[in-house]
């Protein structure tokens, strides 16, 4: 779904651990379900056009339009800070909390990643 999107796999995972910590069945007090966090009352449009009988609650569709909602507000707000804070609904934030976790996370989850390539790398002898 990232890749489809332009945007970093990783990226998207980081939001996944915010937003929900991988439980595929959270849903907040304000309404937002899922691994994304999507509030479905404002997102109809992007449920429609995904094949599913529960798209919000459902993995695939719910990171498919999670990811189409993020890609569409990093455009709207003109950059990834901007974009993440939209997400989270904390635009007003100017300490950007929201967006400085997500890409902590990001970070994260990227020194994981490198380190695994680099133990992949080792030879015994």
């Amino acid at each position: 779904a990232a890749r489809k999107r332009g945007l970093d796999p990783l990226l998207i995972i980081a939001v996944i651990s915010i937003e929900s910590r991988f439980n595929p069945f959270s849903q907040s007090p304000v309404g937002a379900q899922g691994l994304m966090q999507i509030i479905p009352r404002y997102h109809q449009d992007k449920a429609l056009k995904v094949k599913s009988d529960s798209p919000f609650l459902d993995p695939i569709a719910n990171v498919q339009m999670g990811t189409h909602i993020l890609q569409e507000f990093i455009r709207q707000q003109g950059g990834l800070m901007e974009g993440l804070q939209y997400y989270n609904g904390a635009l007003s934030d100017e300490e950007q909390t929201y967006a400085n976790k997500v890409l902590a996370e990001k970070q994260r989850l990227e020194r994981a990643q490198r380190k695994i390539a680099e133990s992949g790398k080792k030879t015994t002898v």
